[in-house]
């Protein structure tokens, strides 16, 4: 991994109007809806004055000096490494950061959030910067604790960053996800992503501000999260797992699936 990449952001394109959306609801394709406990936990993204700041508040400040963990020196570079030419699903879209700095040459992208605020913030912003044709991807409105539409085809990368620590329940319940996400993976595709841990950790005095305000909210439920809880259901999911722990954020990826 290198440790000195620097991050230039680019200015996001104004946009008049809003590019159309394609959404899949779960319910059309027989899926089951959005769960109420899903559905607390992303409501703060329909606001967008906060996906404004976002990139700033999020991925600067908090990352840096809650969960100390830098952007540009390891989740940026984690998400680089991981994204594969093809089919990439982006899961807990945010404002579509990592994307927007990530080389996507050959990558077809699939946006998937349970927030159609976050999707079209990050659709606009990716075609808004050149990085993608508004033709080229295909969004889905989408509560990942449920399986995919069965509409989905099997994606050669999967990225799911600073999502599980934002699912309700303990580590079992996040990573029963795995059980039919891993249908959705290529025989030698990588899913891969990041989730703030609650326990096995130290936080500094920002980092408890942050997680008790956020799990009070229910933006966050992770104060049981431990490494080695999601360290044994990755494994029990797929033959090939690597994880780094960088201050308070667990960093993951997984391959060879066992289906």
């Amino acid at each position: 991994m290198a440790a000195t990449t620097t991050v230039t952001q680019r200015p996001m394109a104004a946009a008049a109007t809003p590019l159309p959306v394609t959404v899949i609801r779960p319910e059309f394709a027989s899926e089951g809806p959005i769960t109420d406990a899903s559905a607390r936990g992303g409501a703060i993204y329909s606001q967008s004055w906060l996906l404004t700041i976002y990139d700033w508040w999020v991925l600067w400040m908090v990352s840096s000096y809650a969960w100390a963990c830098s952007v540009p020196k390891y989740t940026l570079p984690w998400f680089r490494s991981n994204v594969r030419k093809g089919r990439h699903l982006d899961i807990g879209v945010g404002t579509g950061y990592y994307l927007a700095n990530t080389d996507l040459a050959g990558v077809q992208i699939t946006l998937a959030d349970l927030n159609q605020d976050s999707l079209d913030f990050t659709r606009d912003r990716l075609v808004g910067e050149g990085k993608l044709q508004a033709a080229d991807t295909r969004c889905i409105l989408h509560d990942i604790t449920q399986p995919l539409p069965k509409s989905c085809p099997k994606f050669n990368s999967i990225s799911m960053y600073h999502l599980l620590h934002c699912i309700p329940g303990p580590v079992p319940a996040k990573t029963a996800i795995f059980a039919h996400l891993k249908h959705n993976l290529a025989p030698d595709g990588v899913v891969f992503g990041t989730t703030v841990l609650g326990k096995d950790v130290r936080h500094n005095l920002f980092g408890r501000l942050v997680m008790v305000g956020c799990n009070w909210k229910g933006i966050f439920d992770n104060w049981a999260d431990g490494a080695e809880d999601f360290n044994d259901a990755l494994r029990e999911h797929f033959y090939d797992v690597e994880t780094q722990v960088r201050g308070a954020l667990f960093l993951w990826r997984a391959s060879k699936p066992k289906v």
